[in-house]
């Protein structure tokens, strides 16, 4: 009877420690319906398995950002990702702590960046200049924070109310980013502390020291500008505490 009973208790101990972690894990897309998300419908689209924003026929006017419709504040979130386009100036993003702008298709969050700008961008969102000034500037991996109410961190707020926190190494993501491909993003977000990962490497860490959102929604962004499309599959979160 004793070994029996430890048998039962040791089986109540993994049905239980199951069953945390089943209720820690969460997948944010099923991979066939939007349930869950929220946004412009027009922007986005289901396409075999996956999110897709943007176009490769018309680019955006606008940027415009498909959230959850539940709140996050500590996680590890985890995609796939794929920037498709003509000419490698591309720009998407996933937002996190994010919270919709009333009146406004922005968010106010932070973002790790996907794909590429302008280097004029970056001169003008942080204090790195691009040592070449003529060809698009991949923002891989990249931390960015915008469109809070708070402006007083921003270079040029009446222009855009955006800093680029965080650039990661040239050398690096050249290496790490696989273009026109499947790419894995993580983003860790635990109290002030926040590390974006792509392709299990470390582009960007940073701690947050200023009285910024501690929750907000998980959101997907499909950027303004020429014609790309940006695909986001495999959405799964894992809280933290």
């Amino acid at each position: 009877m004793k070994y029996l009973n430890n048998i039962f208790t040791i089986c109540l101990f993994i049905f239980t420690m199951t069953n945390c972690h089943q209720e820690k894990n969460i997948l944010l897309f099923d991979g066939q319906t939007l349930s869950g998300w929220e946004g412009s419908k027009s922007a986005f689209r289901l396409e075999n398995g996956a999110i897709v924003g943007g176009s490769l026929e018309k680019g955006l006017e606008e940027s415009f950002y498909l959230c959850t419709t539940e709140e996050y504040s500590d996680f590890e979130l985890t995609l796939s990702v794929k920037l498709i386009h003509n000419n490698s100036k591309g720009n998407a993003g996933v937002s996190f702590r994010a919270e919709r702008i009333e009146g406004s298709n922005e968010v106010a969050s932070y973002q790790a960046d996907i794909g590429y700008t302008n280097p004029n961008a970056i001169v003008r969102f942080s204090d790195h200049t691009p040592a070449d000034m003529n060809n698009p500037f991949s923002l891989w991996g990249a931390l960015i924070d915008e469109c809070r109410v708070d402006v007083s961190r921003y270079p040029d707020p009446e222009f855009f109310p955006a800093v680029i926190l965080k650039i990661p190494e040239r050398e690096l993501i050249h290496k790490i980013v696989k273009p026109d491909d499947w790419n894995q993003i993580q983003v860790l977000v635990n109290g002030n502390e926040i590390e974006i990962k792509i392709n299990g490497s470390t582009t960007a860490k940073f701690t947050e020291n200023s009285d910024a959102a501690s929750k907000g929604y998980i959101c997907l962004q499909a950027h303004q500008g020429e014609p790309y499309e940006i695909h986001y599959k495999d959405i799964r979160l894992r809280k933290i505490n």
